[in-house]
């Protein structure tokens, strides 16, 4: 009889989870996996369009918002693999400018061969990009400075090797690749648009399936903890700074192209657009969290409603004010569902 009235007290029962922690539970877990939002939004902004602008789903209107959304993602790749590690590059346009204006000075008017445009803009790229990545890290400089600072120097030279004029037209095969009717293997799609997809394969393979892009979102995560783990902090800042400047800068050459010119200001345009493709996509800054594929989403849903906005009739002034307030309230929704799921 002792041992009936000395047991211990039950425990406490657990309640069920709810349906709707069950469904959020499982819209979070999707997300993680897959970028289940980005591509609503997209679907969505699609069919808006569909609805309120003539001939916006006709082939020729997706050629063009594909070209277009193609180069904002490849001039994005780059500030995606430093925003992942924790920094931020706006140096980006300056690359895309020293790209842009080699593609239509060193192939144009002074008939380089191609491959020495591409040789020389990323020998330059890389060697400022490397610099700003070093900097940031072994002196502790906060990357914004440093980068606005090499945009700066960038586009300087730019002005005064230039003149401040509008350079020539690039070489005709970089026009072909960006054009909206260019082909490829005899099928309506322009060259750019494979190109993008080919670099996107390549950029999720080695984020997701190779030690480097481990060591990358290793860094973003906790760079402390990284360095315990024997990965090179220093390294991969100057890396990644270095690829980012070189993609940027490859990615100005197809731009002039699409551009069928150059001008010292030609980078200016992607400024805060790369910077807003990637944060659009998912991929917010300091949280090591995205991928190269969120980015190419975010890509699309910003040329979706950029082309919106044109065709509704607006001027540039109302369309950016549209434009920014579009942008937050997609951040902030990824922002919401980021904490439903780190709660649940």
């Amino acid at each position: 009889m002792t041992d009936a009235l000395t047991t211990s007290p039950a425990q406490p029962r657990q309640s069920p989870a709810k349906p709707a922690q069950t469904v959020r539970a499982r819209v979070a877990a999707l997300q993680t996996r897959l970028p289940a939002l980005q591509i609503a939004v997209l679907i969505g902004v699609f069919g808006w369009g569909a609805v309120v602008v003539d001939g916006f789903a006709s082939g020729p209107a997706i050629r063009a918002t594909l070209v277009i959304a193609s180069l904002l993602a490849l001039a994005s790749l780059g500030q995606t693999l430093v925003v992942l590690i924790g920094g931020l590059d706006l140096a980006v346009p300056g690359y895309i400018t020293v790209g842009a204006v080699a593609a239509a000075e060193l192939g144009g008017s002074r008939n380089w061969p191609l491959w020495a445009v591409v040789l020389s803009t990323t020998v330059v790229c890389a060697l400022a990009g490397g610099i700003c990545g070093a900097i940031c890290h072994y002196f502790a400089v906060q990357s914004l400075v440093v980068t606005l600072g090499m945009y700066s120097m960038l586009t300087s030279a730019v002005l005064v090797l230039t003149k401040s004029n509008i350079v020539g037209a690039p070489p005709a095969v970089l026009t072909r690749w960006t054009s909206v009717l260019g082909t490829t293997f005899g099928l309506p799609v322009p060259p750019v648009v494979v190109l993008c997809v080919v670099v996107l394969v390549v950029a999720s393979l080695v984020l997701a399936r190779t030690a480097l892009g481990r060591r990358l979102y290793a860094t973003g995560a906790n760079p402390r903890a990284a360095s315990g783990l024997l990965i090179r902090i220093g390294w991969v800042w100057t890396g990644v700074f270095a690829v980012a400047a070189v993609t940027a800068g490859l990615a100005g050459l197809l731009i002039a192209g699409f551009s069928s010119g150059a001008t010292p200001y030609s980078g200016d345009p992607y400024f805060y657009s790369g910077l807003a493709a990637v944060l659009v996509g998912g991929t917010a800054l300091g949280s090591a969290r995205g991928d190269y594929l969120r980015t190419v989403l975010g890509a699309l849903i910003l040329t979706e409603l950029t082309t919106i906005l044109s065709g509704l009739g607006f001027r540039e002034g109302d369309t950016r004010i549209l434009f920014g307030i579009a942008i937050v309230l997609v951040v902030l929704a990824y922002g919401r569902q980021r904490r439903l799921r780190d709660r649940l």
